[in-house]
């Protein structure tokens, strides 16, 4: 019951919101990850604040994410706390027509009875997004690589095979052209 209290803070019914600027504090954890399960992020503590610019013929929804991200570091396997700050700005639109050919992702089209938006998706997509392709330790301060598993890294990069190189291809190395 707990879950559905906190997932439905992401329904956002805007026509509750008076023309003009209005704003909401969502919050993002563990619970949203567990949900939208996925292979990078294992924990989170985000505070979402959301502007809602609401005209007569559109909306604005400026999400402005700040908090950390639970990653697992490519080096150690263990877990690196990710700084994230993200804001971006969607526009939606109510329109009759079924698909409206729009070249700019951050545009939204919403049927005219329509009265919310579940930002789920949406905040899901944006924070994914802010994951780096490297998640290293030492790429943020006050964190580092589990010691031990560096050592057993250094061993085992100690005991590089040499390769045997077959006889014939060293054959070839003294031809002359």
């Amino acid at each position: 019951m707990e879950d559905t209290f906190y997932f439905k803070q992401f329904d956002i019914e805007f026509v509750k919101f008076p023309i003009g600027k209005s704003g909401l504090e969502l919050k993002v954890d563990k619970r949203f990850f567990e949900k939208h399960t996925n292979d990078e992020i294992s924990d989170a503590e985000v505070d979402v604040l959301l502007e809602i610019d609401k005209k007569e013929s559109f909306m604005r929804f400026r999400f402005h994410l700040k908090g950390t991200v639970t990653l697992c570091c490519d080096i150690c396997l263990e877990k690196l706390l990710f700084p994230l700050e993200v804001t971006e700005t969607f526009t939606f639109r109510k329109t009759d027509r079924t698909a409206e050919d729009s070249e700019d992702e951050n545009v939204i089209t919403l049927p005219p009875e329509a009265y919310s938006y579940n930002v789920e998706q949406l905040l899901y997509e944006l924070i994914y997004a802010a994951v780096p392709m490297r998640k290293v330790h030492s790429d943020y301060p006050g964190q580092q690589c589990a010691p031990d598993m560096l050592e057993r890294l250094e061993k085992l990069q100690g005991k590089k095979e040499e390769t045997m190189c077959d006889p014939r291809w060293e054959a070839l190395k003294n031809i002359k052209l």
